[in-house]
């Protein structure tokens, strides 16, 4: 005798306002990498870990030196994220995305164009979804990489 056994059911519901959740944090650390207001605090886990084509960095506080806005020159941004993929595996996630980034001053013609592919890993906390992970691969540029 062949019994089959229906596989668990997944929450959609749960499901669907996780996926929501990850876009919504995607989207409001582009809106705070530009200038646009947010506090990295809702973004970020305490113990983050960022890579990228030059630099390693861990903990919030290293991130938030390293990255965002407020440059002293008047170098301003534009992040754009397309192509989100999430991959939910419980209180964690993984999302990739394609990322184009043009760095300007204000009037001004983009001097720094970027096309990046980005990884974040995610994990919910008691405050909601958090970045504990970002890792960034330099496809092309044009200009210069900031030091």
């Amino acid at each position: 005798m062949t019994t089959t056994t229906d596989p668990p059911r997944t929450d959609d519901l749960a499901d669907l306002a996780d996926r929501l959740a990850l876009q919504e944090l995607i989207s409001g650390l582009g809106t705070w990498l530009d200038g646009h207001g947010g506090d990295p605090s809702s973004l970020y886990a305490p113990d983050v870990v960022a890579s990228g084509p030059r630099h390693r960095i861990e903990g919030i506080d290293a991130v938030l030196a390293r990255v965002g806005p407020g440059r002293d020159d008047g170098e301003r941004s534009q992040h754009l994220h397309t192509d989100l993929v999430i991959a939910l595996d419980g209180d964690r996630a993984d999302i990739t995305a394609n990322q184009l980034v043009l760095a300007y001053r204000e009037g001004e013609v983009p001097h720094r164009t970027a096309g990046l592919r980005v990884t974040y890993g995610a994990r919910r906390q008691a405050e909601g979804w958090r970045i504990a992970s970002a890792h960034i691969d330099l496809q092309w540029i044009i200009g210069d990489l900031p030091t």
